[in-house]
């Protein structure tokens, strides 16, 4: 007999409830594409084939989520190479199989759950339903050298189209109706561009791009800027978020967004495919035809019975001890020094993508914390904080600029543990006593955020994360970004000043010892460049940059790499004298109380604050970065500072039965 939790799962009611009630939580916020994306890689091509790719990415081994691992210390995963950049929707998956794992532990796939997410989201679009057959189980391995050999271009023509899914055993019906996914979602301008603006290489536009259409996408992508990962551009114009027939409509009016899209009027049967659904009155075929091709791609190369595994947490392998995570992110392309403009680089081919990555094999970032892990425990507990949060923090706006500084203390010395609250004895010298803290505030309003949470469930809610929850929801209350912020920390029990005077990263480090800080942590030189940003809010005293103005380099000097009229107005109306220690400057001038791109304006007008601030601006990779968060809408910055703070919000996390939860956050337990 199966186990009690399989059957519900093979025949619908529980499992299936489970993920579809998640869904439709999520339903308006674009998920749709996302998890098809994941589960059946949608590509710049078109729709692709599980997670393993037929079009877009994934492992070559079947339907087996390897998409979902993390890479670590000795091996690149998928979702790290380029291509994979731009997938969404990891977050929700994780909820998923929480929700599932609490149910039924041990029994539901990640890739079951991938597959069944793809199926939920399209239905929830307004698309058909069909049947999911399950029983697949995941995968071991996840590499991304898989990728690129096996990654048809946006520019495929049919030739190639064919081949590639009949190499995976699927039909040319099959390519024409999974393209049909292209009916959902958006894309970037850097997968189409070359149809507007240098098709042929000779600066011209396809000419079966319909003229009209080129156009008005000529006015969202821009010819300058060919790499353009920002702007994002409807595949159906019409009805991006609604399953029909709108994308065959517009690939019979040549209006197909990708060059391998228009490559399915090049074969008979598929341009006679495409035709008669864009001249069909009812979705009806389409769907049948869609729901069946699902199917059949939702075979290829499946793990079952007692290959692979079930995980436990989709992002790591179950039998993964503490996972040291390696970090790679592609955020700037370096130019040539004859490279007077992109569109130079991009003619002469001359393409750098810097690729950050920082191995650590000492602080390890861990993935053991869960999103809602107080659901049980204490339901009301995160509901407390920030209503306490929103209540107080927009009366005192420079409060949150402490809150999230007192997280970050918090995490780079012995990991997000609450350590940064400790107080010290007359024979214990605590990290509040280190020179570095001995500026932070906020430990009142944390004691007091604890004690309501402790009147409410009394010893669950650790102080670790009551600090990681209140500095993200200060950052809200003043107008700043939502991130995730998984709980299950745990409290430790050892607070050193010795280790937060060597491990914080001081106002005078340069560029190099930056590096060295946050790569310690398993934090990359995007996350330094981001998290940096949260000097767009708050004040720092005199004493912590008076020598970038008085004394630079023990002769009497004024920093060269800061801004001489800046320089001069610090020294005659903030910083009068080289020893004042009592007056505050604010860090980003004019907006220091408001989470904009102000502060990194100011870096590259050499107005940045402090030495570290400055040391941005050395080096190529950081300063394009920069250039880039400043050319881009503020949400692209919001979100990136999300991810970095989520990031930093793992490092060296206690969970399980390591550390304690303290009754009272500056005390250890007795």
């Amino acid at each position: 007999m199966a186990p009690p939790c399989l059957m519900p799962w093979k025949k619908g009611p529980r499992s299936f409830f489970l993920i579809q009630d998640t869904f439709k939580v999520v339903r308006l916020g674009g998920w749709q594409t996302a998890f098809m994306s994941l589960s059946h890689q949608r590509s710049h091509v078109h729709f692709g084939a599980c997670d393993f790719v037929v079009v877009r990415t994934g492992t070559y081994t079947g339907c087996d989520a390897s998409i979902l691992l993390d890479s670590l210390n000795n091996n690149v995963a998928e979702k790290d190479d380029i291509p994979n950049k731009s997938l969404r929707g990891f977050g929700v998956i994780d909820r998923v199989k929480a929700k599932l794992e609490e149910a039924c532990p041990g029994i539901v796939s990640c890739a079951d759950i991938i597959a069944m997410a793809a199926r939920d989201s399209v239905y929830l679009a307004n698309g058909p339903y069909f049947p999911i057959q399950t029983g697949r189980r995941d995968g071991n391995k996840s590499e991304a050298s898989d990728l690129m050999a096996n990654l048809p271009p946006p520019t495929a023509n049919i030739t190639q189209l064919k081949a590639f899914f009949l190499q995976k055993n699927l039909t040319v019906k099959d390519l024409v109706v999974l393209s049909g996914a292209h009916t959902i979602g958006f894309s970037h301008c850097s997968s189409f561009s070359q149809r507007l603006y240098n098709f042929s290489g000779k600066g011209d536009t396809d000419p079966s791009l319909d003229m009209e259409y080129a156009e008005k996408l000529k006015r969202k992508c821009k010819p300058y800027d060919h790499d353009d990962m920002r702007t994002l551009v409807k595949m159906d114009p019409k009805s991006p978020r609604r399953f029909d027939l709108g994308y065959y409509k517009l690939v019979s009016e040549e209006k197909g967004l990708f060059t391998s899209d228009e490559a399915l009027l090049h074969d008979p049967e598929t341009r006679a495919y495409v035709e008669r659904q864009a001249m069909a009155s009812s979705a009806e075929e389409f769907f049948k035809d869609f729901g069946s091709s699902m199917v059949s791609m939702g075979k290829i190369g499946v793990l079952t019975h007692q290959k692979g595994e079930i995980r436990k947490k989709c992002a790591y392998n179950t039998n993964s001890k503490q996972v040291c995570r390696l970090f790679i992110i592609p955020f700037s392309r370096i130019q040539t020094k004859n490279s007077l403009a992109r569109s130079k680089m991009r003619n002469t081919s001359v393409r750098c993508i810097l690729m950050c990555v920082v191995l650590s094999s000492l602080s390890c970032v861990k993935s053991d914390l869960e999103l809602d892990f107080y659901d049980k425990s204490c339901p009301t507990a995160e509901k407390m904080i920030f209503d306490y949060v929103k209540q107080h923090v927009p009366n005192a706006p420079s409060l949150a600029a402490a809150l999230l500084r007192m997280h970050f203390h918090d995490c780079f010395v012995r990991g997000c543990d609450g350590s940064v609250l400790i107080n010290s004895t007359r024979k214990h010298q605590a990290e509040k006593s280190a020179l570095p803290n001995q500026s932070l505030r906020g430990f009142d309003f944390l004691d007091t955020v604890k004690s309501l949470v402790e009147a409410e469930c009394p010893g669950v809610v650790s102080c670790a994360d009551i600090i990681a929850l209140v500095a993200r929801d200060s950052v809200v209350a003043i107008g700043g970004p939502y991130w995730n912020v998984p709980t299950g920390r745990r409290d430790g029990l050892i607070s050193r000043s010795s280790e937060a005077s060597k491990e914080l990263p001081a106002p005078t480090f340069d560029f190099t010892a930056l590096r060295s800080s946050f790569s310690s942590k398993g934090l990359n030189l995007k996350d330094l460049v981001v998290l940096s940003g949260a000097h767009t809010v708050g004040v720092s005293h005199c004493q912590s940059f008076s020598n970038r103005l008085y004394n630079f380099t023990g002769k009497g000097d004024e920093d060269p790499s800061l801004d001489s009229f800046y320089a001069a107005s610090l020294r005659k109306n903030k910083c009068k004298t080289p020893k004042d220690t009592t007056t505050i400057v604010e860090m980003d001038p004019g907006s220091f109380r408001t989470f904009d791109l102000g502060y990194y304006k100011h870096l590259l007008q050499r107005r940045g604050l402090f030495r570290s601030d400055a040391a941005l601006a050395t080096d190529a990779a950081t300063k394009s970065a920069i250039i880039q968060l400043v050319n881009s809408p503020l949400e692209v910055f919001f979100k990136e500072f999300g991810l970095s703070m989520e990031k930093m919000g793992s490092i060296e996390v206690k969970t399980g039965s390591t550390g304690e939860i303290r009754k009272n956050c500056a005390v250890v337990n007795v």
